[in-house]
């Protein structure tokens, strides 16, 4: 450490901190005085204004933080150790008093302590969200100390937030690996990670070879939390399997952790492991995040109990899609099980299309209530079941899919009416109607939805083709900078069922994962479906085709946040010219035949 006022080592976060110094002088003569006599060799005229400084409460930390560097400049680094620690003690969430504590230590040959007092340094960052900055410090803590646990565990964690799934996965591993060295489970699960990544991540591979032999530095602390983090980046990374592998030993370590039960369960749908999934998909009640409410209704929720001649009171849950997506579950439900009624309650915005949709004897279709521990109705019904349940309840499978295609039928009057709604066709044109954006309280939102900007070279690519606008909300502004190219329809489309009559009267619809993909989907018409790289369990782990929906032709990003493959298969689906352009045969009012053996 030299008698400037600067740490030895140049950290971008490091860098603002000691600017803080020099802010103090500015409104302080005195100890900008301080500074200068300290940069100017003058170690005990410095001293003596520093040593009066801390008589003043506000000022007290940053002058034992200089007395530190003075007492490490004159040999006495443990003495300075100690003014580092009592500034710190003062003024916890002071950056460069942290590194100038590591730097003494390390400058004694302490390169635990050096590493430990830099860890301290970057989880306070991290638990203040600056994950970014974090990441350099937990480089230069695996250069002190390589085979620190906590360094290499929460640089994957920040890295992970910030985005970085894929550059996660490597330290998150390596601390797994570490943990291993100690703990018997921790090695197999990382010898079994290795053996299924160690080809696709040669980073993981690169990284290893460089880690020394010897016990973990620091302490070994909640190998399960780790274990998630790992899962949510192996996922978002496309790696599902090894997601499975990690909650695997997850679920040994800790059987009663409802989070990690419940990421377990997602991961085994995308795989297409129904039984294991749908049973774990229970267990959303339990994880105290989850968003939905764990409802208390006067009503015996249903386990399986004979159902013939009862009344049961199906609730929707979680977005649009998956009420669109599972509907058709409760008309199952009522076949199979000889049910009087059932009162399928959905989000306002569905309650007019599901009501027009599902008008038939045995079925009622209610809006969520405001008090979502009471019913939507007036008396009670025999028993209640959330509406995503029901796969578990009724042993849904792959091959059971997909569940009554085209049941979403809309009466001619309705098409009819679809039909008013948009502009003319023009000449020769397919109309195909676009969804860029979910909605913003997803909390994938930022990965699912894409800027209109990337869509907008599809729109002259496509000479055939009359776009139009399906997409609502705070983003259908988006299509004001497309005037003339792209007709918004916003303003017409109160609820779905408005957009369902579009629909009705398009050619083709181009989505992201909304609630529109599943009502085009549902609707059984052609939709080009556009997916970030992350897995969502409904459309499985690849492939073009989706299991649910047989008219959907589903565009992955080949990487993370790579928008431009999705365009370019996108362009390519639809650079083919269709000659006789009109509306999709799309199936009309129609009782839907027996499923109840689907």
């Amino acid at each position: 450490m030299s008698v400037s006022n600067n740490v030895d080592f140049s950290i971008p976060v490091v860098e603002r901190a000691g600017a803080v110094l020099m802010e103090i002088g500015r409104r302080v003569p005195a100890f900008a005085q301080g500074l200068h006599l300290q940069s100017a060799g003058k170690l005990a005229e410095a001293r003596s204004i520093f040593l009066q400084l801390t008589e003043r409460p506000e000022l007290t930390a940053p002058s034992l933080h200089q007395l530190g560097v003075i007492a490490a400049f004159e040999g006495d680094n443990m003495r300075a150790a100690g003014l580092f620690e009592h500034a710190l003690k003062l003024e916890p969430e002071e950056p460069l008093y942290y590194c100038s504590l590591g730097t003494v230590f390390e400058r004694v040959g302490d390169l635990q302590r050096a590493a430990a007092a830099m860890v301290n340094l970057a989880v306070m960052l991290q638990t203040k969200g600056r994950h970014a900055d974090a990441i350099p410090l937990y480089n230069r803590i695996l250069h002190l100390s390589p085979l620190n646990y906590s360094a290499w565990v929460n640089m994957g964690t920040g890295l992970a937030w910030i985005g970085q799934s894929r550059e996660a996965i490597v330290p998150l591993i390596i601390g797994v690996i570490l943990f291993g060295r100690v703990l018997p489970e921790a090695r197999e699960l990382g010898n079994q990670l290795l053996d299924e990544l160690g080809d696709r991540l040669p980073e993981l591979t690169a990284a290893l070879a460089q880690l020394p032999d010897g016990m973990p530095d620091g302490r070994l602390e909640r190998l399960e939390e780790v274990l998630q983090t790992l899962d949510k980046a192996l996922r978002t990374a496309g790696f599902i399997d090894a997601t499975v592998v990690a909650l695997n030993v997850a679920l040994k370590l800790a059987p009663g952790n409802a989070l990690a039960r419940w990421n377990h369960s997602l991961a085994c749908l995308a795989r297409g492991d129904f039984a294991t999934g749908w049973a774990d998909y229970e267990w959303r009640w339990v994880w105290d995040q989850f968003p939905e409410p764990r409802r208390l209704l006067s009503a015996p929720r249903w386990q399986g109990e004979a159902l013939e001649g009862k009344r049961i009171y199906v609730w929707g849950e979680q977005g649009f899609g998956d009420i669109l997506q599972f509907t058709p579950l409760a008309r199952i439900l009522k076949e199979r099980h000889g049910l009087a009624e059932v009162i399928l309650e959905v989000s306002a915005p569905l309650a007019r299309l599901l009501s027009s949709v599902l008008d038939e004897p045995g079925f009622r279709v209610v809006s969520r209530p405001d008090n979502p521990h009471q019913f939507s109705i007036d008396d009670v019904p025999d028993y209640h079941v959330p509406l995503l349940s029901l796969p578990h309840m009724l042993s849904l499978r792959v091959p059971d899919l997909p569940l009554l295609p085209g049941w979403l039928t809309l009466s001619e009057a309705e098409v009819a009416r679809g039909a008013t709604l948009l502009p003319p066709r023009q000449e020769g044109k397919r109309r195909i109607g676009v969804v860029w954006a979910g909605r913003p309280q997803h909390s994938e939102d930022a990965r699912r939805s894409l800027p209109l900007s990337l869509l907008g070279s599809i729109l002259d690519a496509v000479p055939d083709a009359q776009w139009i606008s399906l997409q609502v909300g705070p983003r259908a502004a988006d299509c004001l900078a497309f005037k003339g190219r792209l007709h918004d329809m916003s303003p017409l489309l109160k609820d779905f069922i408005d957009t369902a009559a579009v629909i009705a009267n398009l050619d083709h619809v181009v989505a992201v994962d909304t609630g529109v993909g599943h009502l085009a989907g549902s609707m059984g018409a052609p939709v080009s479906l556009l997916l970030a790289h992350s897995v969502d369990w409904r459309w499985g782990i690849g492939g073009e085709r989706s299991p649910w929906y047989p008219n959907h032709r589903v565009h992955r990003q080949t990487a993370l946040g790579d928008w431009n493959s999705v365009i370019t298969a996108l362009r390519e689906e639809h650079s083919a010219p269709v000659t006789d352009a009109g509306p999709p045969a799309l199936p009309r009012r129609k009782k839907s035949s027996t499923a109840a053996d689907s």
